[in-house]
């Protein structure tokens, strides 16, 4: 190879590698928000309405979206003035009774609630990055015949939480999902914003847990701006034993959240079991009940037949009586009755065989066994607490 195909080789390798490595190196060693939903008395709104229930419940912030026809956004009413952070939420959807069902982050959130940055999972295991863009979107994922979706194995099945991880420092931004690098990518519209949670139409999700860091750097910096240090010291802790408290509390959440899952499928499973069991043990007792009919119908058929071979044997002495005597009504009488008899003995032999085959049919039939079967307005309407998306 050329020195000069060389040298192009290795830019041109470079240049991709660095178009998908992490955009941002940054020591986030300051916890600005704590966010557990223990107490309804937070940044974030409590509703109920026909389109909307939003509760804060066991420590757990339940999002209840009724209306089919468009996704809702919960602003925080937090003010985030931070240019440089850090946010980890763990997020979960339940369900979904529409096709666009999803739960997201919102961060960027510009005041006017026309522009900012939306990462959103749906049911399918797929994500996507969104910028709003006054009534519409712009994808930085994906493309418009995918809606910008994109598939990751990385994301967990429906109904189990995920943890999310944003990063950004100088509008470049990181994003992880359980504790696996996603994507990167670079915005200059926003310098600051606001965050908050986007719920898809018809869907159902939780939030567990919501923290803010930020670098000291970058902090201070913001310190020389007073009302704004003012607002933020009351929630900022510094100290290296807060944040590894805290990068612990979210280590154990989540996998508390796994362990929870993981004892529901078990639950389910068990319950699976044991309804198997019983329909096994109520098929075992009918099958014994049609085994005793039929062993019934048997004997009475039998008793019948012998019935018939004794009724037979009467007439052939009445034969016997009547060889050779010019009688012949007698015997045409006689020999139409035994011929009546002959049918009917006849047939009660075909309808007992027929029976004995049945039973030992059923006799040799095995239970199914069902365990194998488990295995085998739409306009934008901005407010200070939220706003609806546009589809």
């Amino acid at each position: 190879m050329k020195k000069s195909h060389y040298i192009i080789f290795v830019f041109l390798t470079a240049f991709i590698f660095k178009a998908h490595a992490q955009l941002v190196n940054e020591k986030f060693d300051k916890l600005i928000l704590s966010e557990n939903f223990d107490s309804t008395d937070s940044y974030w709104t409590t509703l109920a309405n026909a389109d909307n229930l939003f509760i804060v419940q066991e420590g757990e912030y339940i999002l209840n979206r009724k209306s089919t026809l468009s996704p809702f956004a919960i602003i925080a009413t937090y003010e985030n003035n931070l240019s440089t952070f850090k946010m980890v939420t763990s997020l979960k959807l339940e369900k979904s009774v529409n096709e666009d069902g999803l739960i997201g982050i919102i961060f960027m959130a510009q005041s006017d609630g026309k522009g900012g940055f939306i990462f959103e999972i749906n049911k399918l295991k797929q994500y996507r990055i969104r910028q709003i863009t006054g009534a519409t979107y712009k994808y930085i994922t994906g493309d418009a015949k995918t809606s910008g979706w994109v598939n990751s194995k990385l994301i967990n099945e429906i109904n189990s939480y995920n943890l999310v991880e944003i990063k950004t420092v100088e509008r470049n931004y990181d994003v992880f999902i359980n504790n696996n690098y996603l994507t990167s990518f670079s915005e200059i519209a926003y310098k600051t914003g606001r965050m908050g949670i986007v719920i898809g139409p018809g869907s159902k999700g939780r939030v567990d847990f919501l923290y803010l860091f930020s670098s000291s750097k970058n902090y201070e910096a913001l310190s020389s701006n007073e009302e704004t240090h003012n607002s933020q010291t009351q929630n900022s802790q510094t100290s290296p034993d807060i944040i590894e408290l805290t990068e612990s509390i979210i280590k154990l959440k989540t996998q508390i959240n796994k362990l929870t899952e993981q004892n529901e499928d078990l639950r389910k499973t068990l319950d699976a079991v044991k309804s198997d069991d019983e329909e096994t043990e109520n098929q075992k007792k009918n099958t014994e009940k049609k085994i005793n009919d039929l062993q019934t119908t048997v004997r009475q058929t039998s008793a019948s037949y012998d019935s018939i071979l004794k009724v037979n044997k009467e007439l052939m002495k009445y034969k016997d009586m009547v060889s050779g005597n010019e009688n012949s009504d007698l015997i045409i009488t006689l020999s139409k009755a035994v011929k009546t008899e002959k049918e009917n003995n006849e047939l009660l032999r075909k309808q007992n065989k027929a029976l004995s085959d049945s039973l030992s049919a059923i006799k040799n039939q095995k239970p199914v066994n069902k365990q194998e079967e488990i295995k085998n307005n739409d306009k934008t309407n901005s407010t200070d607490k939220g706003f609806v998306l546009p589809k």
